[in-house]
Parts: C-alpha cells; sequence; structure tokens
C-alpha cells in the first residue's frame, strides 16, 4: 500500500514538474513572438532598439533550443542586419539560417531564405547573383508559398529595371500580382502595384504608372505603413521628372519628410536625398524653375540651392559607404561631379567623375548582362527537361506493362518514340531561343552602351567643358587684359567651342537624338543632310510608302545599316553621288543604298570593308531579312535589302 502511495505522489510531481515546464515554454515563445513582432514595428525608425531587440530575441532563441525557431530568428536578425549594417553581415547571418532549414529539410524556409539573398545581392548590386537566387527561390517554393514567389517575382522585375530590361521588369511585376490570393495582405498588394507602376514609368505609359502609383499611395496609408509611404512618393517622383520638375521635386520633399522622422540612415533614403540634390542643381541652373518655385521648402537662390544639393550629396554618400551600395556610392559620385564643375570646384569635379565612370563599367559590363539573359534562358530548359524526365519515366511504366499485352506494348512504344521526338524538337527550338536570347541581349547591350556613352559625354562632360567656358568667360570680364592677351584668350575660347562641337558630333554618331525622339525616317534624314553639308558628297533621300513605325531594335538596326552602307560609299569607294532609298510596306521593309563610287571585287575584299559588310549582313539575317549587291570594280555599287519588319 505505502509502494502504490509512493508511486502516486512521484507520478504527481513529474506530471506537475512537465506541465511547469510546458507553461515556462509557452511563456518564451510568447516572449521571443512579441520581440519579432517589436523589431517588425521599430526596424524603420530606431537603429539602437532595434539592435537591442535583436540581441534579446537572439538570447531567448538560443534558450529555447528549436532548431526551427532558430532559424527564423537568424532571418530577422539578417534583415535588421541588411538595413542597419551592411549586406555582407546579412549574407553570412543568413546563410547560418539555411543550414539549419537544410538540415531540418524545411522546403519553405529555404525557397524565403533564397528570396531574401536575391534582395541582400541586389542591394549589393551583385545583379548575376540575385537572379539566380530569385531563380532559386522559385523553383524551390513553386506553388508551396505564394509570399516566397510574390517577392522573388518582385525582386526579379527591380533587376531587370536596373539592367534597363523594361519589357522583362514588367513581365515579372504582372507575375507577381498573378500569385496573389484573396488572403494576401495589403500591404503586399501595394508592393505589387508599386513595383508595376515603376515598369508602366519605364516603357513610357504614364497613365497606367500613375494609377497602379495611386492604388499603392491608397493602400500603404490604409494600413499606416509609413516607409513604404514614403518609398512610393520617391519613387512617383521619377514619374514627373521631365516634363513636371518642380512636381517631381515635391514628391521628393514629401518622401524627405517621411524618411527623416522614420528611417533616416537607410538606403532609400539615402537614395532619395541624393535624386533631390539633383533636382536642386536642375532648379538652381534653370532661372525660370527658380522664379516658378513655390515650395517654402525649396531653397530661394542658386548659390543656396548648390550648397543644400553638395549636402545632400555628402551625406547620402556616408550611408551608402556604410551599407556598401556600389549603385548608390555610383549615383552620388555623378552628382557630387556636376555640382562641384558648376561651383568651380574643377579639380574634385574631374576626381569623382573618373571613380564613377569606374564603378559603372564594372556594374553595367556586357557580360553582367550576358550572365542574367542566360540564367532566364537556362531556367526555362531545366523546367522543359524536368517536364521530359517526367514523361520519360510515365513511357516506361507503359512498355514494362506492355510486355505482358503485345498489341498494348506495340502501341505505347511508337507512342512513346513519338514523344521523345516531340520532346527533342522542343528542347532543340529551346536551346536556339536560348542563343537568341543571348545574342539578342548582347545586340540591345551594344546599343544601350553606345547610348550611355553618348548621354555621358553630351550631359556629363560636355556640361563640365560648357561650366568651364562659362567660368573662363566670368575670369575674362574680371580680368585687365593686354590686347595681346585678350587675343589669346579668345582663341582658347575658340578652340574650347570646337572641342564642344567636336564632343556633340561624336555623340550624335553613337545614339543620334533625332532616333530617340522623332523615329527612323527623321533621324534617316537628318543623317543624310549632315553627310551633305559637311562633305563634298551629294545625298539623296528618298522613303517611300507607309508611315509605319517599326519596333525599337528594327529601327536602330536599319538605322545602324544604312549609316554603315553610306559611310563605305563614302570612305571606300570614294563615291560623289549617293541614293539612300527606304520604303515600308504593311509587313515588310525594303533598303537600296547606290553610289557612283569605284565599286570593288567581292574576291579581293579588304579586312575593313568585309568587317563593316559582317555587321551588316549579320543584322538583315538578324531581321529575317536578305541582302543582294551588286558592284564591280569602277561601276559603282548597288545594295538591295529586304526585311521583313
Amino acid at each position: 500500500m505505502k509502494l502504490l502511495l509512493l508511486s502516486y505522489i512521484v507520478l504527481f510531481f513529474g506530471i506537475c514538474t512537465g506541465f511547469s515546464q510546458e507553461t515556462n515554454n509557452r511563456v518564451i515563445k510568447k516572449r521571443f513572438q512579441e520581440r519579432i513582432d517589436e523589431i517588425s514595428t521599430l526596424q524603420s525608425s530606431n537603429k539602437d532598439s532595434v539592435l537591442d531587440l535583436v540581441a534579446n530575441m537572439m538570447k531567448i532563441a538560443h534558450s529555447l533550443h528549436d532548431e526551427k525557431l532558430l532559424a527564423s530568428a537568424l532571418m530577422t536578425k539578417a534583415t535588421i542586419e541588411s538595413e542597419f549594417i551592411n549586406q555582407d553581415q546579412a549574407i553570412l547571418t543568413i546563410m547560418k539560417a539555411l543550414k539549419i532549414n537544410e538540415r531540418l529539410n524545411n522546403t519553405s524556409g529555404i525557397g524565403e531564405i533564397y528570396a531574401n539573398l536575391g534582395s541582400f545581392n541586389y542591394r549589393k548590386s551583385n545583379f548575376v547573383e540575385a537572379t539566380k537566387n530569385c531563380l532559386k527561390a522559385i523553383e524551390i517554393t513553386k506553388k508551396r508559398d505564394s509570399a516566397t514567389i510574390i517577392f522573388a517575382y518582385r525582386r526579379l522585375s527591380d533587376i531587370n529595371i536596373k539592367q534597363h530590361n523594361f519589357q522583362d521588369a514588367l513581365k515579372y511585376a504582372l507575375l507577381a500580382k498573378a500569385f496573389v490570393t484573396k488572403n494576401t495582405p495589403e500591404n503586399t498588394i501595394a508592393k505589387n502595384a508599386l513595383a508595376t507602376g515603376n515598369a508602366y514609368r519605364e516603357l513610357n505609359d504614364f497613365p497606367k504608372a500613375e494609377s497602379q502609383y495611386n492604388e499603392a499611395t491608397r493602400l500603404f496609408k490604409k494600413n499606416n505603413n509609413g516607409f513604404y509611404l514614403a518609398f512610393t512618393y520617391y519613387e512617383q517622383a521619377k514619374l514627373y521628372y521631365e516634363n513636371d520638375l518642380l512636381k517631381s521635386v515635391d514628391f521628393r520633399l514629401k518622401a524627405q519628410n517621411i524618411f527623416d522622422k522614420i528611417a533616416p540612415s537607410r538606403l532609400t533614403s539615402a537614395s532619395n536625398m541624393g535624386f533631390l540634390g539633383k533636382l536642386y542643381v536642375m532648379v538652381a541652373i534653370n532661372d525660370s524653375l527658380l522664379r516658378e518655385a513655390r515650395n517654402p521648402l525649396i531653397p530661394k537662390t542658386k548659390p543656396e540651392l548648390l550648397q543644400k544639393a553638395e549636402l545632400l550629396y555628402n551625406k547620402a554618400l556616408t550611408i551608402f559607404i556604410e551599407k556598401n551600395s556600389t549603385l548608390g556610392m555610383l549615383s552620388v559620385t555623378e552628382f557630387l561631379a556636376h555640382v562641384q564643375a558648376l561651383s568651380g570646384n574643377h579639380k574634385d569635379a574631374f576626381t569623382n567623375l573618373l571613380a564613377s565612370k569606374k564603378m559603372r563599367d564594372s556594374l553595367f559590363s556586357q557580360e553582367n548582362k550576358n550572365e542574367i539573359a542566360k540564367l532566364m534562358s537556362e531556367k526555362e530548359v531545366f523546367q522543359l527537361k524536368s517536364e521530359n524526365e517526367k514523361k520519360a519515366s510515365i513511357n516506361k511504366i507503359l512498355v514494362v506493362s506492355a510486355i505482358t499485352l503485345l498489341l498494348l506494348g506495340f502501341l505505347g512504344y511508337r507512342n512513346l518514340i513519338h514523344k521523345r521526338k516531340v520532346q527533342n524538337l522542343k528542347i532543340s527550338d529551346l536551346e536556339k531561343d536560348k542563343q537568341l536570347l543571348t545574342v539578342d541581349a548582347m545586340l540591345k547591350g551594344q546599343e544601350e552602351e553606345r547610348s550611355r556613352i553618348a548621354k555621358d559625354l553630351h550631359d556629363g562632360l560636355g556640361g563640365m567643358l560648357s561650366g568651364t567656358k562659362l567660368s573662363f568667360i566670368h575670369m575674362k570680364e574680371n580680368l585687365i587684359l593686354t590686347p595681346e592677351n585678350a587675343t589669346q584668350f579668345d582663341k582658347s575660347l575658340d578652340m574650347l567651342d570646337n572641342t564642344i562641337t567636336d564632343l556633340r558630333k561624336v555623340a550624335q554618331n553613337l545614339m543620334p537624338e533625332a532616333l530617340l525622339k522623332f523615329g527612323l525616317i527623321e533621324a534617316l534624314r537628318d543623317f543624310c543632310n549632315i553627310i551633305q553639308s559637311s562633305s563634298k558628297v551629294t545625298v539623296d533621300f528618298q522613303k517611300l510608302g507607309l508611315n509605319r513605325k517599326l519596333g525599337n531594335t528594327a529601327e536602330i538596326f536599319v538605322y545602324r545599316i544604312i549609316q554603315e552602307l553610306v559611310n563605305n560609299a563614302i570612305k571606300h569607294a570614294r563615291a560623289t553621288e549617293i541614293i539612300v532609298q527606304i520604303a515600308i510596306s504593311e509587313n515588310k521593309t525594303s533598303i537600296t543604298v547606290e553610289d557612283n563610287g569605284i565599286g570593288y571585287d567581292k574576291s579581293t575584299i579588304n579586312t575593313k570593308i568585309a568587317s563593316g559588310l559582317e555587321n551588316i549582313d549579320y543584322r538583315v539575317h538578324y531581321l529575317n531579312g536578305v541582302i543582294d549587291t551588286q558592284t564591280s570594280l569602277n561601276n559603282g555599287t548597288s545594295v538591295n535589302i529586304e526585311l521583313h519588319v
């Protein structure tokens, strides 16, 4: 009896002890969740408080001895480190969470980690690695966790905007929207609207962009999300940059007012400071804008505007350096060079201009663009091969079953052979598409690089030279010069004028402004007029057929083809008369370029001419066209091209 009573007592205390331990664990887990909620609330405002909460959260997570909770805590810590410390530290922390989730085989957690890795590498401006991370997140997650897929597609849209692949940016923004369900939080829907607005803005569809921004603003205000409300103002300001500069300034100021209160040291705040400084410079150099400015926060004089702009640039640069954001450092360094040139500090301006060029060449190299295009196409190939492997498994089962039934086996075998042929054809087609995608990315990259260099020469170096000229003119007004020195000074100014003119000609050859603003026909007419006015060659330009606009890529290629043919006629054929004719029908474009030059023998063509003709031939075949060249020595040259565009 005593033994039985003792057993009851031991059992009772054991139950009480277990209950007490379970209750204690529930209390600790509750505290853990409270810390996560507090961090989420404060992460955009108080750096010190957030870091203290993160340290407390990690202490609780380790005390619970729960690996899943520890992985969740590490992911939260990495997010905070990305915002307040730097991206490298955030990546080191989240890799610890990845190892835990891989050990636990937690697929959902692994997908979320790769999506966050994509975000961290995006902020580092490592766009190739960010693309790999986002594609990996989508591949792992599939439809098990729509929140992760939405985030990954949205980040892919951001990456493609940075790479100037705006059509792909819109595609991924719309894919993010496709995964929205009735349970998706309104903040996520608002972020999708913001990303879609950005893509429409870059594609110059302003009504759709403004509609998406207004929807994002409404939802962020409704959910009291101050940071993303400011971020929406930050992006919407870009919409009015070209046509309503003062409205763009107003949106930048609205965004900065919020950032200064809740997130003064975050990357987005620094970026907004940089662009606000740029707008101040543009107002400073435009007297009419300065007179029209009504916002009381805008400085009233040119010196105050330039001084405020330089202050904003330096403050932003400090944050970008601290957060190891190469893209941010690039943009602010370019802006800083410009304002220093305007302020007369040409030495520092030149130093910053060289530094920004080095960073830009590193970030936007053609190698990066080709690698991203390759990753996108390889993902599609991988998906198709996975489908083929599944179908092949099904076919094997059919073959095994067909052993007992000869007729079914024969039909199954024929079906298997047919399906394999179809799949092999699909794979072959996809490989060809992959090659075309890579080539297309390379060609687009070349034209984008031409456009970028032309813009840098015209707006950057051209602006600095113009500023230098103004400085010299101002200096002359304040100096007493002898007549001989005054004459020499004026000659120097004339030389500077000639340099500026030559620089603009180089920029014009790289990417004609007429092509971007007025289209192909006006650009060709302008090109022919320039050739005729600057040489002794008569160029007769003729346009026939419809006034149909070609695609952007087709227009650039047609322009380059005609440019190469005319230049060949002048440089190599020594022609004095050239006829350029373009005829556009509903589905075809015909080009004819004839000259009265010395012609050439196709069998003995020299290397320079051959290289130019290869470029022409490549572009013609890219546009599904054919080329016919009639020429011989001393009988001129006639080139006829028919393109299916």
